[in-house]
């Protein structure tokens, strides 16, 4: 089968471009997406990213969709947030998004949404077995009924709207004089965040905002520190306030401080976090900040000083998704609930959007440095003190979940108390430090992942677990 090498993860479909993830394996995966749906109104939204391949992509997705009878609302290209935000808006029951989020440019993916959120792992095995018995011979359509089932929408203006009511807009538009370097990296991000950030009152220089000639990307897709060099040097030899990145799809964010500094993925939503708190501090809201398993621990930290309660999930956005919805649901009216993966920088709002926002994240940061009057660097500077280590394992054809059980035998034997929560394993002492151990839902890897008060302790919780980890898989 074609579909033999698509990886399926919590967090979408991906394939190689043109290999595992050509025109004709899309077009069945949107056929299998039509038999599993089980809503009422037949009707999809989709949207995309700016990779080249997202074209014929989009295509074989209107195909298969439409020759299974759907109706589709069509972005084109779009941040995931705005599409999220959009389907949520229109109550429009589910969704397909073409990205391949912060993978290299030679991957391409498909995030499928149910009414709530992301497909589970049941609905994505249900998706996959109904692969192997589809014909495409017996889905075929004329191209006047592909253009007379599609809707073509812009939903940006409706999108910054929206989020301007969750922003002091007046106050910061007329004391705002920050100069501010966006990353867009090309990606779906750079029709949106100069925008906001631009209307706001930010004085707004991009970088790498163009794909080359060759349909290349500017820089490697992830905003990690080895990629953002160009943004790093700009902001420091610019004496810019702030500068950020996001990835192809726009619910990640990463942050450059005015000193150059490239921060850790986790320290914008810190930010945010402290910065909520402390406006909620007199309020007398129950608060609920929810993030997940790799997340780092100044998020008690944080939430001990305002008496706000951490909720923790398994790695997944999904998870977050359905965490805050069951609160919002049975909560107090006197509840916030808010929170975001560390892992990524993308804050979530649920009031606002619920889901990984990187357009949303820059904006409250932008919000938060006009209010506070302080440098990106001060505010940092403020927050708890942890310092975290990462290791990457690659695997092929080994059982994760057979590795993972002895994993966690050999760590209770070594007197850890290791919690398990799905495949993910997690082991320290309280706010002092912690180790993960997390099979990724993207990639054919294993990532340590460790935090210390001490550096030096960080390093080598995850060097000693990354090399117990190699010796169980061989």
């Amino acid at each position: 089968m074609e579909e033999k090498n698509i990886i399926f993860t919590l967090s979408g479909i991906r394939g190689l471009v043109n290999k595992d993830l050509n025109f004709n394996t899309v077009k069945r995966i949107a056929i299998a997406y039509g038999l599993w749906f089980k809503g009422e109104e037949k009707k999809i939204i989709i949207g995309r990213d700016t990779r080249p391949s997202g074209t014929y992509i989009e295509q074989a997705i209107m195909e298969g969709l439409i020759s299974s009878g759907f109706k589709i609302v069509n972005l084109g290209i779009c941040p995931t947030p705005v599409i999220i935000h959009t389907k949520n808006k229109l109550n429009i029951p589910g969704g397909i998004i073409i990205t391949g989020s912060h993978n290299p440019q030679e991957w391409n993916g498909l995030k499928l949404l149910s009414a709530k959120t992301f497909l589970d792992n049941n609905d994505l095995e249900i998706i996959s077995n109904h692969l192997k018995n589809i014909d495409l011979n017996s889905y075929k359509i004329d191209l006047p009924e592909l253009e007379n089932k599609v809707e073509n929408l812009n939903p940006i203006p409706n999108y910054i709207q929206d989020l301007f009511n969750y922003i002091d807009y007046r106050d910061v538009k007329s004391h705002n004089n920050l100069r501010v370097v966006i990353d867009t990296g090309a990606g779906a991000g750079k029709f949106v965040t100069p925008k906001v950030l631009s209307e706001l009152g930010c004085k707004i220089k991009l970088l790498n905002d163009e794909l080359h000639v060759n349909k290349d990307f500017p820089r490697e897709i992830e905003p990690i520190k080895r990629n953002l060099t160009d943004l790093i040097m700009e902001v420091w030899q610019g004496k810019y306030d702030i500068g950020f990145a996001h990835d192809s799809d726009a619910d990640r964010l990463a942050i450059v401080g005015e000193n150059g500094v490239c921060y850790p993925e986790d320290i914008g939503l810190a930010l945010i976090t402290e910065y909520y708190l402390k406006n909620q501090e007199y309020t007398n809201k129950e608060i609920c900040f929810v993030t997940n398993l790799a997340s780092s621990l100044r998020f008690e930290a944080i939430a001990e000083k305002y008496n706000a309660h951490v909720i923790r999930t398994p790695v997944g956005e999904r998870f977050l998704t359905l965490e805050m919805d069951k609160l919002i649901l049975n909560s107090p009216k006197n509840q916030l609930v808010f929170g975001g993966e560390g892992s990524c920088g993308g804050f979530m709002f649920p009031n606002f959007n619920n889901t990984r926002d990187g357009i949303f994240a820059a904006a409250k940061i932008v919000e938060m440095l006009v209010k506070t009057g302080e440098k990106v660097s001060k505010l940092v500077a403020e927050l708890p003190k942890y310092y975290s280590h990462r290791i990457k394992i690659n695997i092929k054809n080994v059982d994760t979940e057979l590795i993972i059980k002895k994993l966690k035998a050999e760590l209770k034997d070594e007197g850890e108390n290791v919690e398990q929560i799905n495949n993910d394993l997690r082991f320290g002492q309280g706010k002092d430090w912690f180790v993960l151990i997390h099979p990724s839902n993207t990639e054919p890897v294993i990532r340590i992942i460790s935090e210390a008060k001490r550096e030096s302790l960080a390093r080598v919780y995850c060097e000693a677990t990354a090399e117990l980890v190699k010796l169980v898989i061989s």
